[in-house]
């Protein structure tokens, strides 16, 4: 049976859109039409401009973030995901949840750590609290 107070946090999907206008905008930098020699030397006649080659690293990882990242909560605990890495967070650990100056969610654990939440607002809080059945104490950061 699936948890009926599952909620999910993504980041805005058109980021995406961004990322792809991005990738699209260097593709002519990277691979048009050659710069007079002294500026960039290609020994082998290839249009290719090296150098801004890794210029594609940047909306790509953009592009994988936004797919991967969020924060996932149910009354068993919360999963946060990061462009490479995922954290699982049981209930338990938790001590309270607050919200920085920027407005964004921080869950602080009882080993004295703090968890910046991923894609969870200072008003998605609530959302978040109710989603755990439990009784967690929440600071709201009115700033």
């Amino acid at each position: 049976m699936a948890d009926m107070n599952k909620v999910r946090f993504r980041p805005h999907q058109s980021i995406l859109i961004a990322a792809f206008i991005a990738f699209v905008g260097i593709l002519p930098i990277a691979f048009g039409p050659n710069l007079p020699s002294d500026i960039v030397s290609t020994d082998d006649g290839s249009p290719v401009r090296w150098l801004f080659v890794p210029l594609l690293i940047v909306p790509i990882a953009v592009f994988v973030w936004v797919l991967r990242s969020g924060t996932d909560a149910d009354s068993s605990g919360m999963r946060v995901r990061g462009l490479l890495g995922t954290k699982r967070i049981p209930w338990s650990e938790v001590r309270e949840l607050a919200t920085d100056d920027r407005g964004r969610a921080v869950v602080l654990l009882r080993d004295g750590y703090a968890v910046t939440l991923a894609s969870v607002r200072r008003d998605d809080v609530s959302r978040l609290v109710e989603a755990s059945g439990q009784g967690i104490v929440w600071q709201k950061n009115t700033k």
